[in-house]
């Protein structure tokens, strides 16, 4: 489980929340805090599920028609992390038959979204950020002191 997981595990932890997570990529380590399954016990257990991962490059999509179907009914999903790990029409199809009840996307495929492909950000049952999900206050300041870094490394000739 990555940084941004871990933080997010811990926030919904002390609102209650029972964790499980996997690792598809096989770079986790266990924390002896949450539970950790196989991708099909996160996908048949969670009410929410979170994505953290980069695009994996041996597969098309993360969760795609089959994947969805093997989830809890009801569950929500949440992608801030790469655009494609969702395939969006079985995504829309399960949105529609109420197998998912609800998406929050940050990322998309395509950005921006190209007409042509808009349903999912004007599905009822999603709700879509542009593309800010790092956009924190922490996230702007470190950034800010990366700039600062960078100036100063170029005028002492570094």
């Amino acid at each position: 489980m990555g940084r941004i997981a871990r933080e997010l595990a811990k926030r919904a932890h002390a609102l209650g929340m029972n964790i499980i997570y996997t690792d598809i990529l096989g770079k986790a380590a266990e924390l002896s805090d949450y539970e950790f399954g196989t991708q099909d016990d996160v996908l048949a257990k969670a009410d929410f599920i979170s994505i953290h991962i980069p695009k994996p490059s041996d597969r098309d999509y993360v969760l795609g028609a089959e994947e969805i179907a093997t989830m809890k009914d009801g569950v929500y999903l949440i992608n801030t992390a790469r655009g494609g790990l969702i395939e969006h029409e079985a995504l829309i199809k399960a949105l529609d038959e109420g197998k998912v009840a609800g998406a929050a996307l940050d990322v998309f495929p395509t950005e921006p979204v190209p007409a042509d492909q808009d349903a999912i950000v004007k599905h009822p049952k999603v709700s879509v950020t542009p593309h800010i999900g790092a956009s924190t206050g922490e996230a702007q300041t470190r950034i800010g002191e990366e700039v600062v870094s960078i100036i100063v490394d170029f005028f002492d000739g570094k």
